[in-house]
């Protein structure tokens, strides 16, 4: 009779579902500190604001959200200590790791040995390619983000030529080779690939290079504060090239740390909509700054978008282990606040909008979208 009875409440546990669980924990990595803290906080928070909300709501089918967030500070290695804390931790069945692809490259193969799901925001296009079965990438890849502001350059700007310089980083480097590649596709010629280091702060050698070549555009494959850097001694030079610049350059402090004068026309390519493009977004970001303080960074909202997966997510899964969690991340169609969103088998979105903005006076002012 004890041997009945025992099956029958293992059966129970079995099929009890999420709502047996009270709590899963959430693994959070980016930079929260250094030149790229403002990307990786403000991203963070937008996943916060999301959770708390749904948590003070009750959670879904009784399961809160608990979050662990840790400094990567945008570096491999520490990108790998985190990843095998997190790996570690029984209690974390999923993690939104890693704004830098550089770190990305590094954690996925942790990630992947002890099945912990992940959903990255390194955009490289190679780290779909890799085979990974836990990884999901809720964001454009660089094909994407590089593909806008080459069409836009060659059709609006009437741009012949262009200049690629890189910072020899898996991001930096990459992303420009998918622009020069899409500029010249589109009846462009790039004249010339130039390569500094990611520590430089001086650029007036590689400047005299490029002057007397009178690009058209410059392509920078960079992050801050190197963009900024690069774009007021461009301009101190007298170069009047149109800048062309990655998502890094998506924040206020472009245009502080540049000057303002010194940035006009700069063309930065994101996957971010503008804050005003649907009420639901705008209802974003007036909760954000409610909470915060401040204005939702660039990523706040797909930081916002993740916390609305993760609840499809829950609404989903057979179960709260870090496989079932993985199955239902895998299979979500969820509709979110930039949009309906699901993934293909290799993680990345069937449809990924990229978006393409000018630096007009103090704002980035939206000029296209794809």
């Amino acid at each position: 009779m004890r041997k009945f009875i025992a099956t029958l409440l293992l059966g129970a546990s079995l099929f009890a579902g999420p709502a047996m669980a009270e709590q899963i924990t959430i693994g959070l990595s980016a930079p929260l500190s250094g030149p790229q803290a403002y990307f990786g906080t403000t991203w963070h928070n937008g996943f916060k604001l999301y959770v708390d909300k749904l948590n003070a709501d009750g959670g879904v089918n009784g399961v809160t959200v608990a979050y662990e967030q840790e400094d990567d500070k945008a570096d491999p290695r520490e990108g790998t200590l985190v990843a095998q804390k997190f790996c570690d931790n029984d209690q974390v069945v999923l993690g939104l790791v890693n704004f830098n692809s550089g770190v990305a490259q590094s954690t996925l193969p942790i990630y992947e040995d002890c099945s912990l799901p992940t959903m990255t925001f390194g955009s490289n296009p190679s780290l779909t390619k890799q085979g990974y079965k836990l990884m999901v990438r809720p964001v454009a890849n660089d094909l994407a983000g590089a593909l806008l502001p080459a069409e836009y350059a060659l059709g609006k700007l009437g741009a012949k030529t262009a200049l690629v310089v890189n910072d020899k980083q898996v991001f930096g480097q990459g992303i420009s080779e998918i622009f020069a590649k899409n500029f010249e596709n589109g009846g462009g010629k790039v004249i010339d690939t130039i390569s500094v280091a990611p520590s430089d702060v001086d650029f007036a050698a590689v400047l005299a290079q490029i002057k007397p070549k009178k690009p058209d555009v410059i392509y920078l494959g960079a992050v801050m504060p190197q963009l900024a850097l690069f774009a007021k001694q461009m301009h101190e030079q007298g170069i009047t090239a149109t800048l062309i610049v990655p998502d890094g350059g998506y924040t206020p402090d472009l245009i502080k740390q540049a000057g303002e004068p010194n940035v006009q026309g700069t063309l930065v390519a994101i996957q971010v909509p503008p804050m005003d493009a649907s009420p639901e977004i705008a209802e974003f970001a007036k909760l954000y700054k409610a909470k915060y303080g401040e204005e939702a960074g660039p990523y706040s909202i797909y930081g916002y978008v993740q916390g609305q997966i993760l609840e499809q997510v829950l609404k989903t899964t057979k179960g709260l282990t870090r496989e079932d969690i993985n199955t239902a991340l895998h299979a979500v169609k969820v509709k979110t606040a930039v949009g309906e969103l699901e993934f293909d088998e290799t993680g990345e979105l069937k449809v990924a909008p990229s978006y393409l903005y000018k630096v007009e006076g103090s704002k980035f002012q939206l000029v296209g979208s794809k």
